[in-house]
């Protein structure tokens, strides 16, 4: 799915996840800025983190999968697995299914 937005996009990639945030205006931009150095010093960031913090804030973001040729096939389809999960788990969460 195809979305355009007024504004900047900030692409976050995870191992297998690529996020894209869709800012607006320049609160949007100052949230995003505080949440990217606040990551920095976090040992361990999951995807649900991103997608709880994205929905908290109101930032507009959609997600896609990347398969990387570098991990394994079986590892890239837990992977898959696990984003598909989570990709539905929050679309039923906002009703957007």
């Amino acid at each position: 799915m195809e979305r355009t937005k007024r504004g900047g996009q900030i692409v976050i990639e995870c191992p297998n996840t690529i996020f894209h945030l869709y800012v607006n205006n320049q609160e949007e931009i100052s949230k995003i800025d505080i949440f990217m150095r606040n990551i920095r010093n976090v040992k361990k960031l999951g995807i649900t983190d991103i997608y709880n913090w994205c929905n908290r804030q109101k930032i507009d973001y959609s997600t896609s999968f990347h398969y990387r040729k570098d991990f394994s096939f079986v590892r890239n389809m837990q992977s898959y697995y696990a984003y598909s999960k989570h990709k539905l788990k929050y679309r039923a969460k906002l009703g957007t299914i």
